[in-house]
Protein backbone atom coordinates (compact mmCIF):
# COMPACT_ATOMS: atom_id res chain seq x y z
CA UNK A 1 0.00 0.00 0.00
CA UNK A 2 2.88 2.36 0.78
CA UNK A 3 4.37 1.75 -2.66
CA UNK A 4 1.09 2.63 -4.31
CA UNK A 5 0.80 5.85 -2.32
CA UNK A 6 4.41 6.72 -3.12
CA UNK A 7 3.88 6.09 -6.83
CA UNK A 8 0.71 8.20 -6.79
CA UNK A 9 2.58 10.99 -5.03
CA UNK A 10 5.38 10.83 -7.61
CA UNK A 11 2.86 10.83 -10.48
CA UNK A 12 1.16 13.88 -8.96
CA UNK A 13 4.55 15.59 -8.63
CA UNK A 14 5.43 14.86 -12.26
CA UNK A 15 2.04 16.15 -13.45
CA UNK A 16 2.43 19.28 -11.34
CA UNK A 17 5.90 20.03 -12.69
CA UNK A 18 4.70 19.42 -16.25
CA UNK A 19 1.78 21.82 -15.71
CA UNK A 20 4.19 24.41 -14.28
CA UNK A 21 6.45 24.07 -17.32
CA UNK A 22 3.47 24.40 -19.66
CA UNK A 23 2.35 27.55 -17.85
CA UNK A 24 5.86 29.07 -17.83
CA UNK A 25 6.58 28.45 -21.51
CA UNK A 26 3.09 29.58 -22.54
CA UNK A 27 3.22 32.77 -20.51
CA UNK A 28 6.71 33.63 -21.80
CA UNK A 29 5.63 33.04 -25.40
CA UNK A 30 2.53 35.19 -24.93
CA UNK A 31 4.49 37.95 -23.21
CA UNK A 32 7.13 38.12 -25.95
CA UNK A 33 4.55 37.96 -28.72
CA UNK A 34 2.75 40.91 -27.14
CA UNK A 35 5.99 42.86 -26.83
CA UNK A 36 6.86 42.21 -30.48
CA UNK A 37 3.40 43.38 -31.50
CA UNK A 38 3.89 46.58 -29.47
CA UNK A 39 7.23 47.15 -31.21
CA UNK A 40 5.51 46.56 -34.57
CA UNK A 41 2.88 49.15 -33.66
CA UNK A 42 5.53 51.67 -32.64
CA UNK A 43 7.32 51.23 -35.96
CA UNK A 44 4.08 51.51 -37.92
CA UNK A 45 3.24 54.75 -36.12
CA UNK A 46 6.63 56.22 -37.09
CA UNK A 47 8.27 56.12 -33.66
CA UNK A 48 11.52 54.56 -34.86
CA UNK A 49 13.60 55.54 -31.81
CA UNK A 50 11.01 54.10 -29.41
CA UNK A 51 10.78 50.91 -31.49
CA UNK A 52 14.57 50.57 -31.41
CA UNK A 53 14.66 51.00 -27.64
CA UNK A 54 11.82 48.51 -27.20
CA UNK A 55 13.58 45.99 -29.44
CA UNK A 56 16.89 46.34 -27.55
CA UNK A 57 15.06 45.71 -24.27
CA UNK A 58 13.24 42.77 -25.87
CA UNK A 59 16.52 41.21 -26.99
CA UNK A 60 18.16 41.73 -23.57
CA UNK A 61 15.18 40.18 -21.77
CA UNK A 62 15.03 37.24 -24.20
CA UNK A 63 18.70 36.44 -23.56
CA UNK A 64 17.88 36.20 -19.86
CA UNK A 65 14.74 34.09 -20.33
CA UNK A 66 16.36 31.90 -23.00
CA UNK A 67 18.70 30.54 -20.35
CA UNK A 68 15.65 29.27 -18.46
CA UNK A 69 14.07 28.00 -21.68
CA UNK A 70 17.19 25.99 -22.52
CA UNK A 71 16.70 24.00 -19.34
CA UNK A 72 13.15 23.11 -20.39
CA UNK A 73 13.16 22.95 -24.19
CA UNK A 74 15.21 22.06 -27.22
CA UNK A 75 17.95 24.63 -27.74
CA UNK A 76 17.25 25.00 -31.46
CA UNK A 77 13.79 26.49 -31.06
CA UNK A 78 14.83 29.02 -28.40
CA UNK A 79 17.98 29.93 -30.33
CA UNK A 80 16.02 30.50 -33.55
CA UNK A 81 13.69 32.92 -31.77
CA UNK A 82 16.67 34.72 -30.23
CA UNK A 83 18.25 34.99 -33.66
CA UNK A 84 15.09 36.50 -35.12
CA UNK A 85 14.90 39.04 -32.30
CA UNK A 86 18.55 40.00 -32.84
CA UNK A 87 17.93 40.43 -36.58
CA UNK A 88 14.87 42.56 -35.79
CA UNK A 89 17.09 44.90 -33.78
CA UNK A 90 19.70 45.10 -36.54
CA UNK A 91 17.06 45.87 -39.17
CA UNK A 92 15.64 48.64 -36.98
CA UNK A 93 19.09 50.12 -36.43
CA UNK A 94 19.65 50.21 -40.20
CA UNK A 95 16.14 51.56 -40.83
CA UNK A 96 14.93 48.60 -42.89
CA UNK A 97 11.29 48.19 -41.81
CA UNK A 98 10.40 45.65 -44.50
CA UNK A 99 13.10 43.25 -43.31
CA UNK A 100 12.18 44.00 -39.69
CA UNK A 101 8.56 42.95 -40.27
CA UNK A 102 9.71 39.72 -41.98
CA UNK A 103 11.82 38.81 -38.94
CA UNK A 104 9.03 39.91 -36.62
CA UNK A 105 6.67 37.49 -38.33
CA UNK A 106 9.27 34.70 -38.03
CA UNK A 107 9.76 35.42 -34.32
CA UNK A 108 6.00 35.40 -33.65
CA UNK A 109 5.63 32.16 -35.61
CA UNK A 110 8.49 30.61 -33.62
CA UNK A 111 6.92 31.70 -30.34
CA UNK A 112 3.56 30.21 -31.35
CA UNK A 113 5.30 26.98 -32.34
CA UNK A 114 7.21 26.94 -29.06
CA UNK A 115 4.00 27.32 -27.11
CA UNK A 116 2.21 24.69 -29.20
CA UNK A 117 5.01 22.18 -28.74
CA UNK A 118 4.35 22.08 -25.00
CA UNK A 119 0.71 21.01 -25.20
CA UNK A 120 0.09 17.37 -24.22
CA UNK A 121 -0.99 16.32 -27.71
CA UNK A 122 -0.37 12.96 -29.34
CA UNK A 123 2.05 14.36 -31.97
CA UNK A 124 4.06 16.14 -29.26
CA UNK A 125 4.45 12.98 -27.20
CA UNK A 126 5.79 10.92 -30.08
Amino acid sequence: MKRMLLSLALAALVCGVAALELWYVGSCADRYTERIQRTDALLQSGALADAQAQCRALERDWEHDAANMHALLLHDSADAIGGSIAKMRVHLEHNRPDLYFAESADAKKGLASLKGSEYPLFENIL
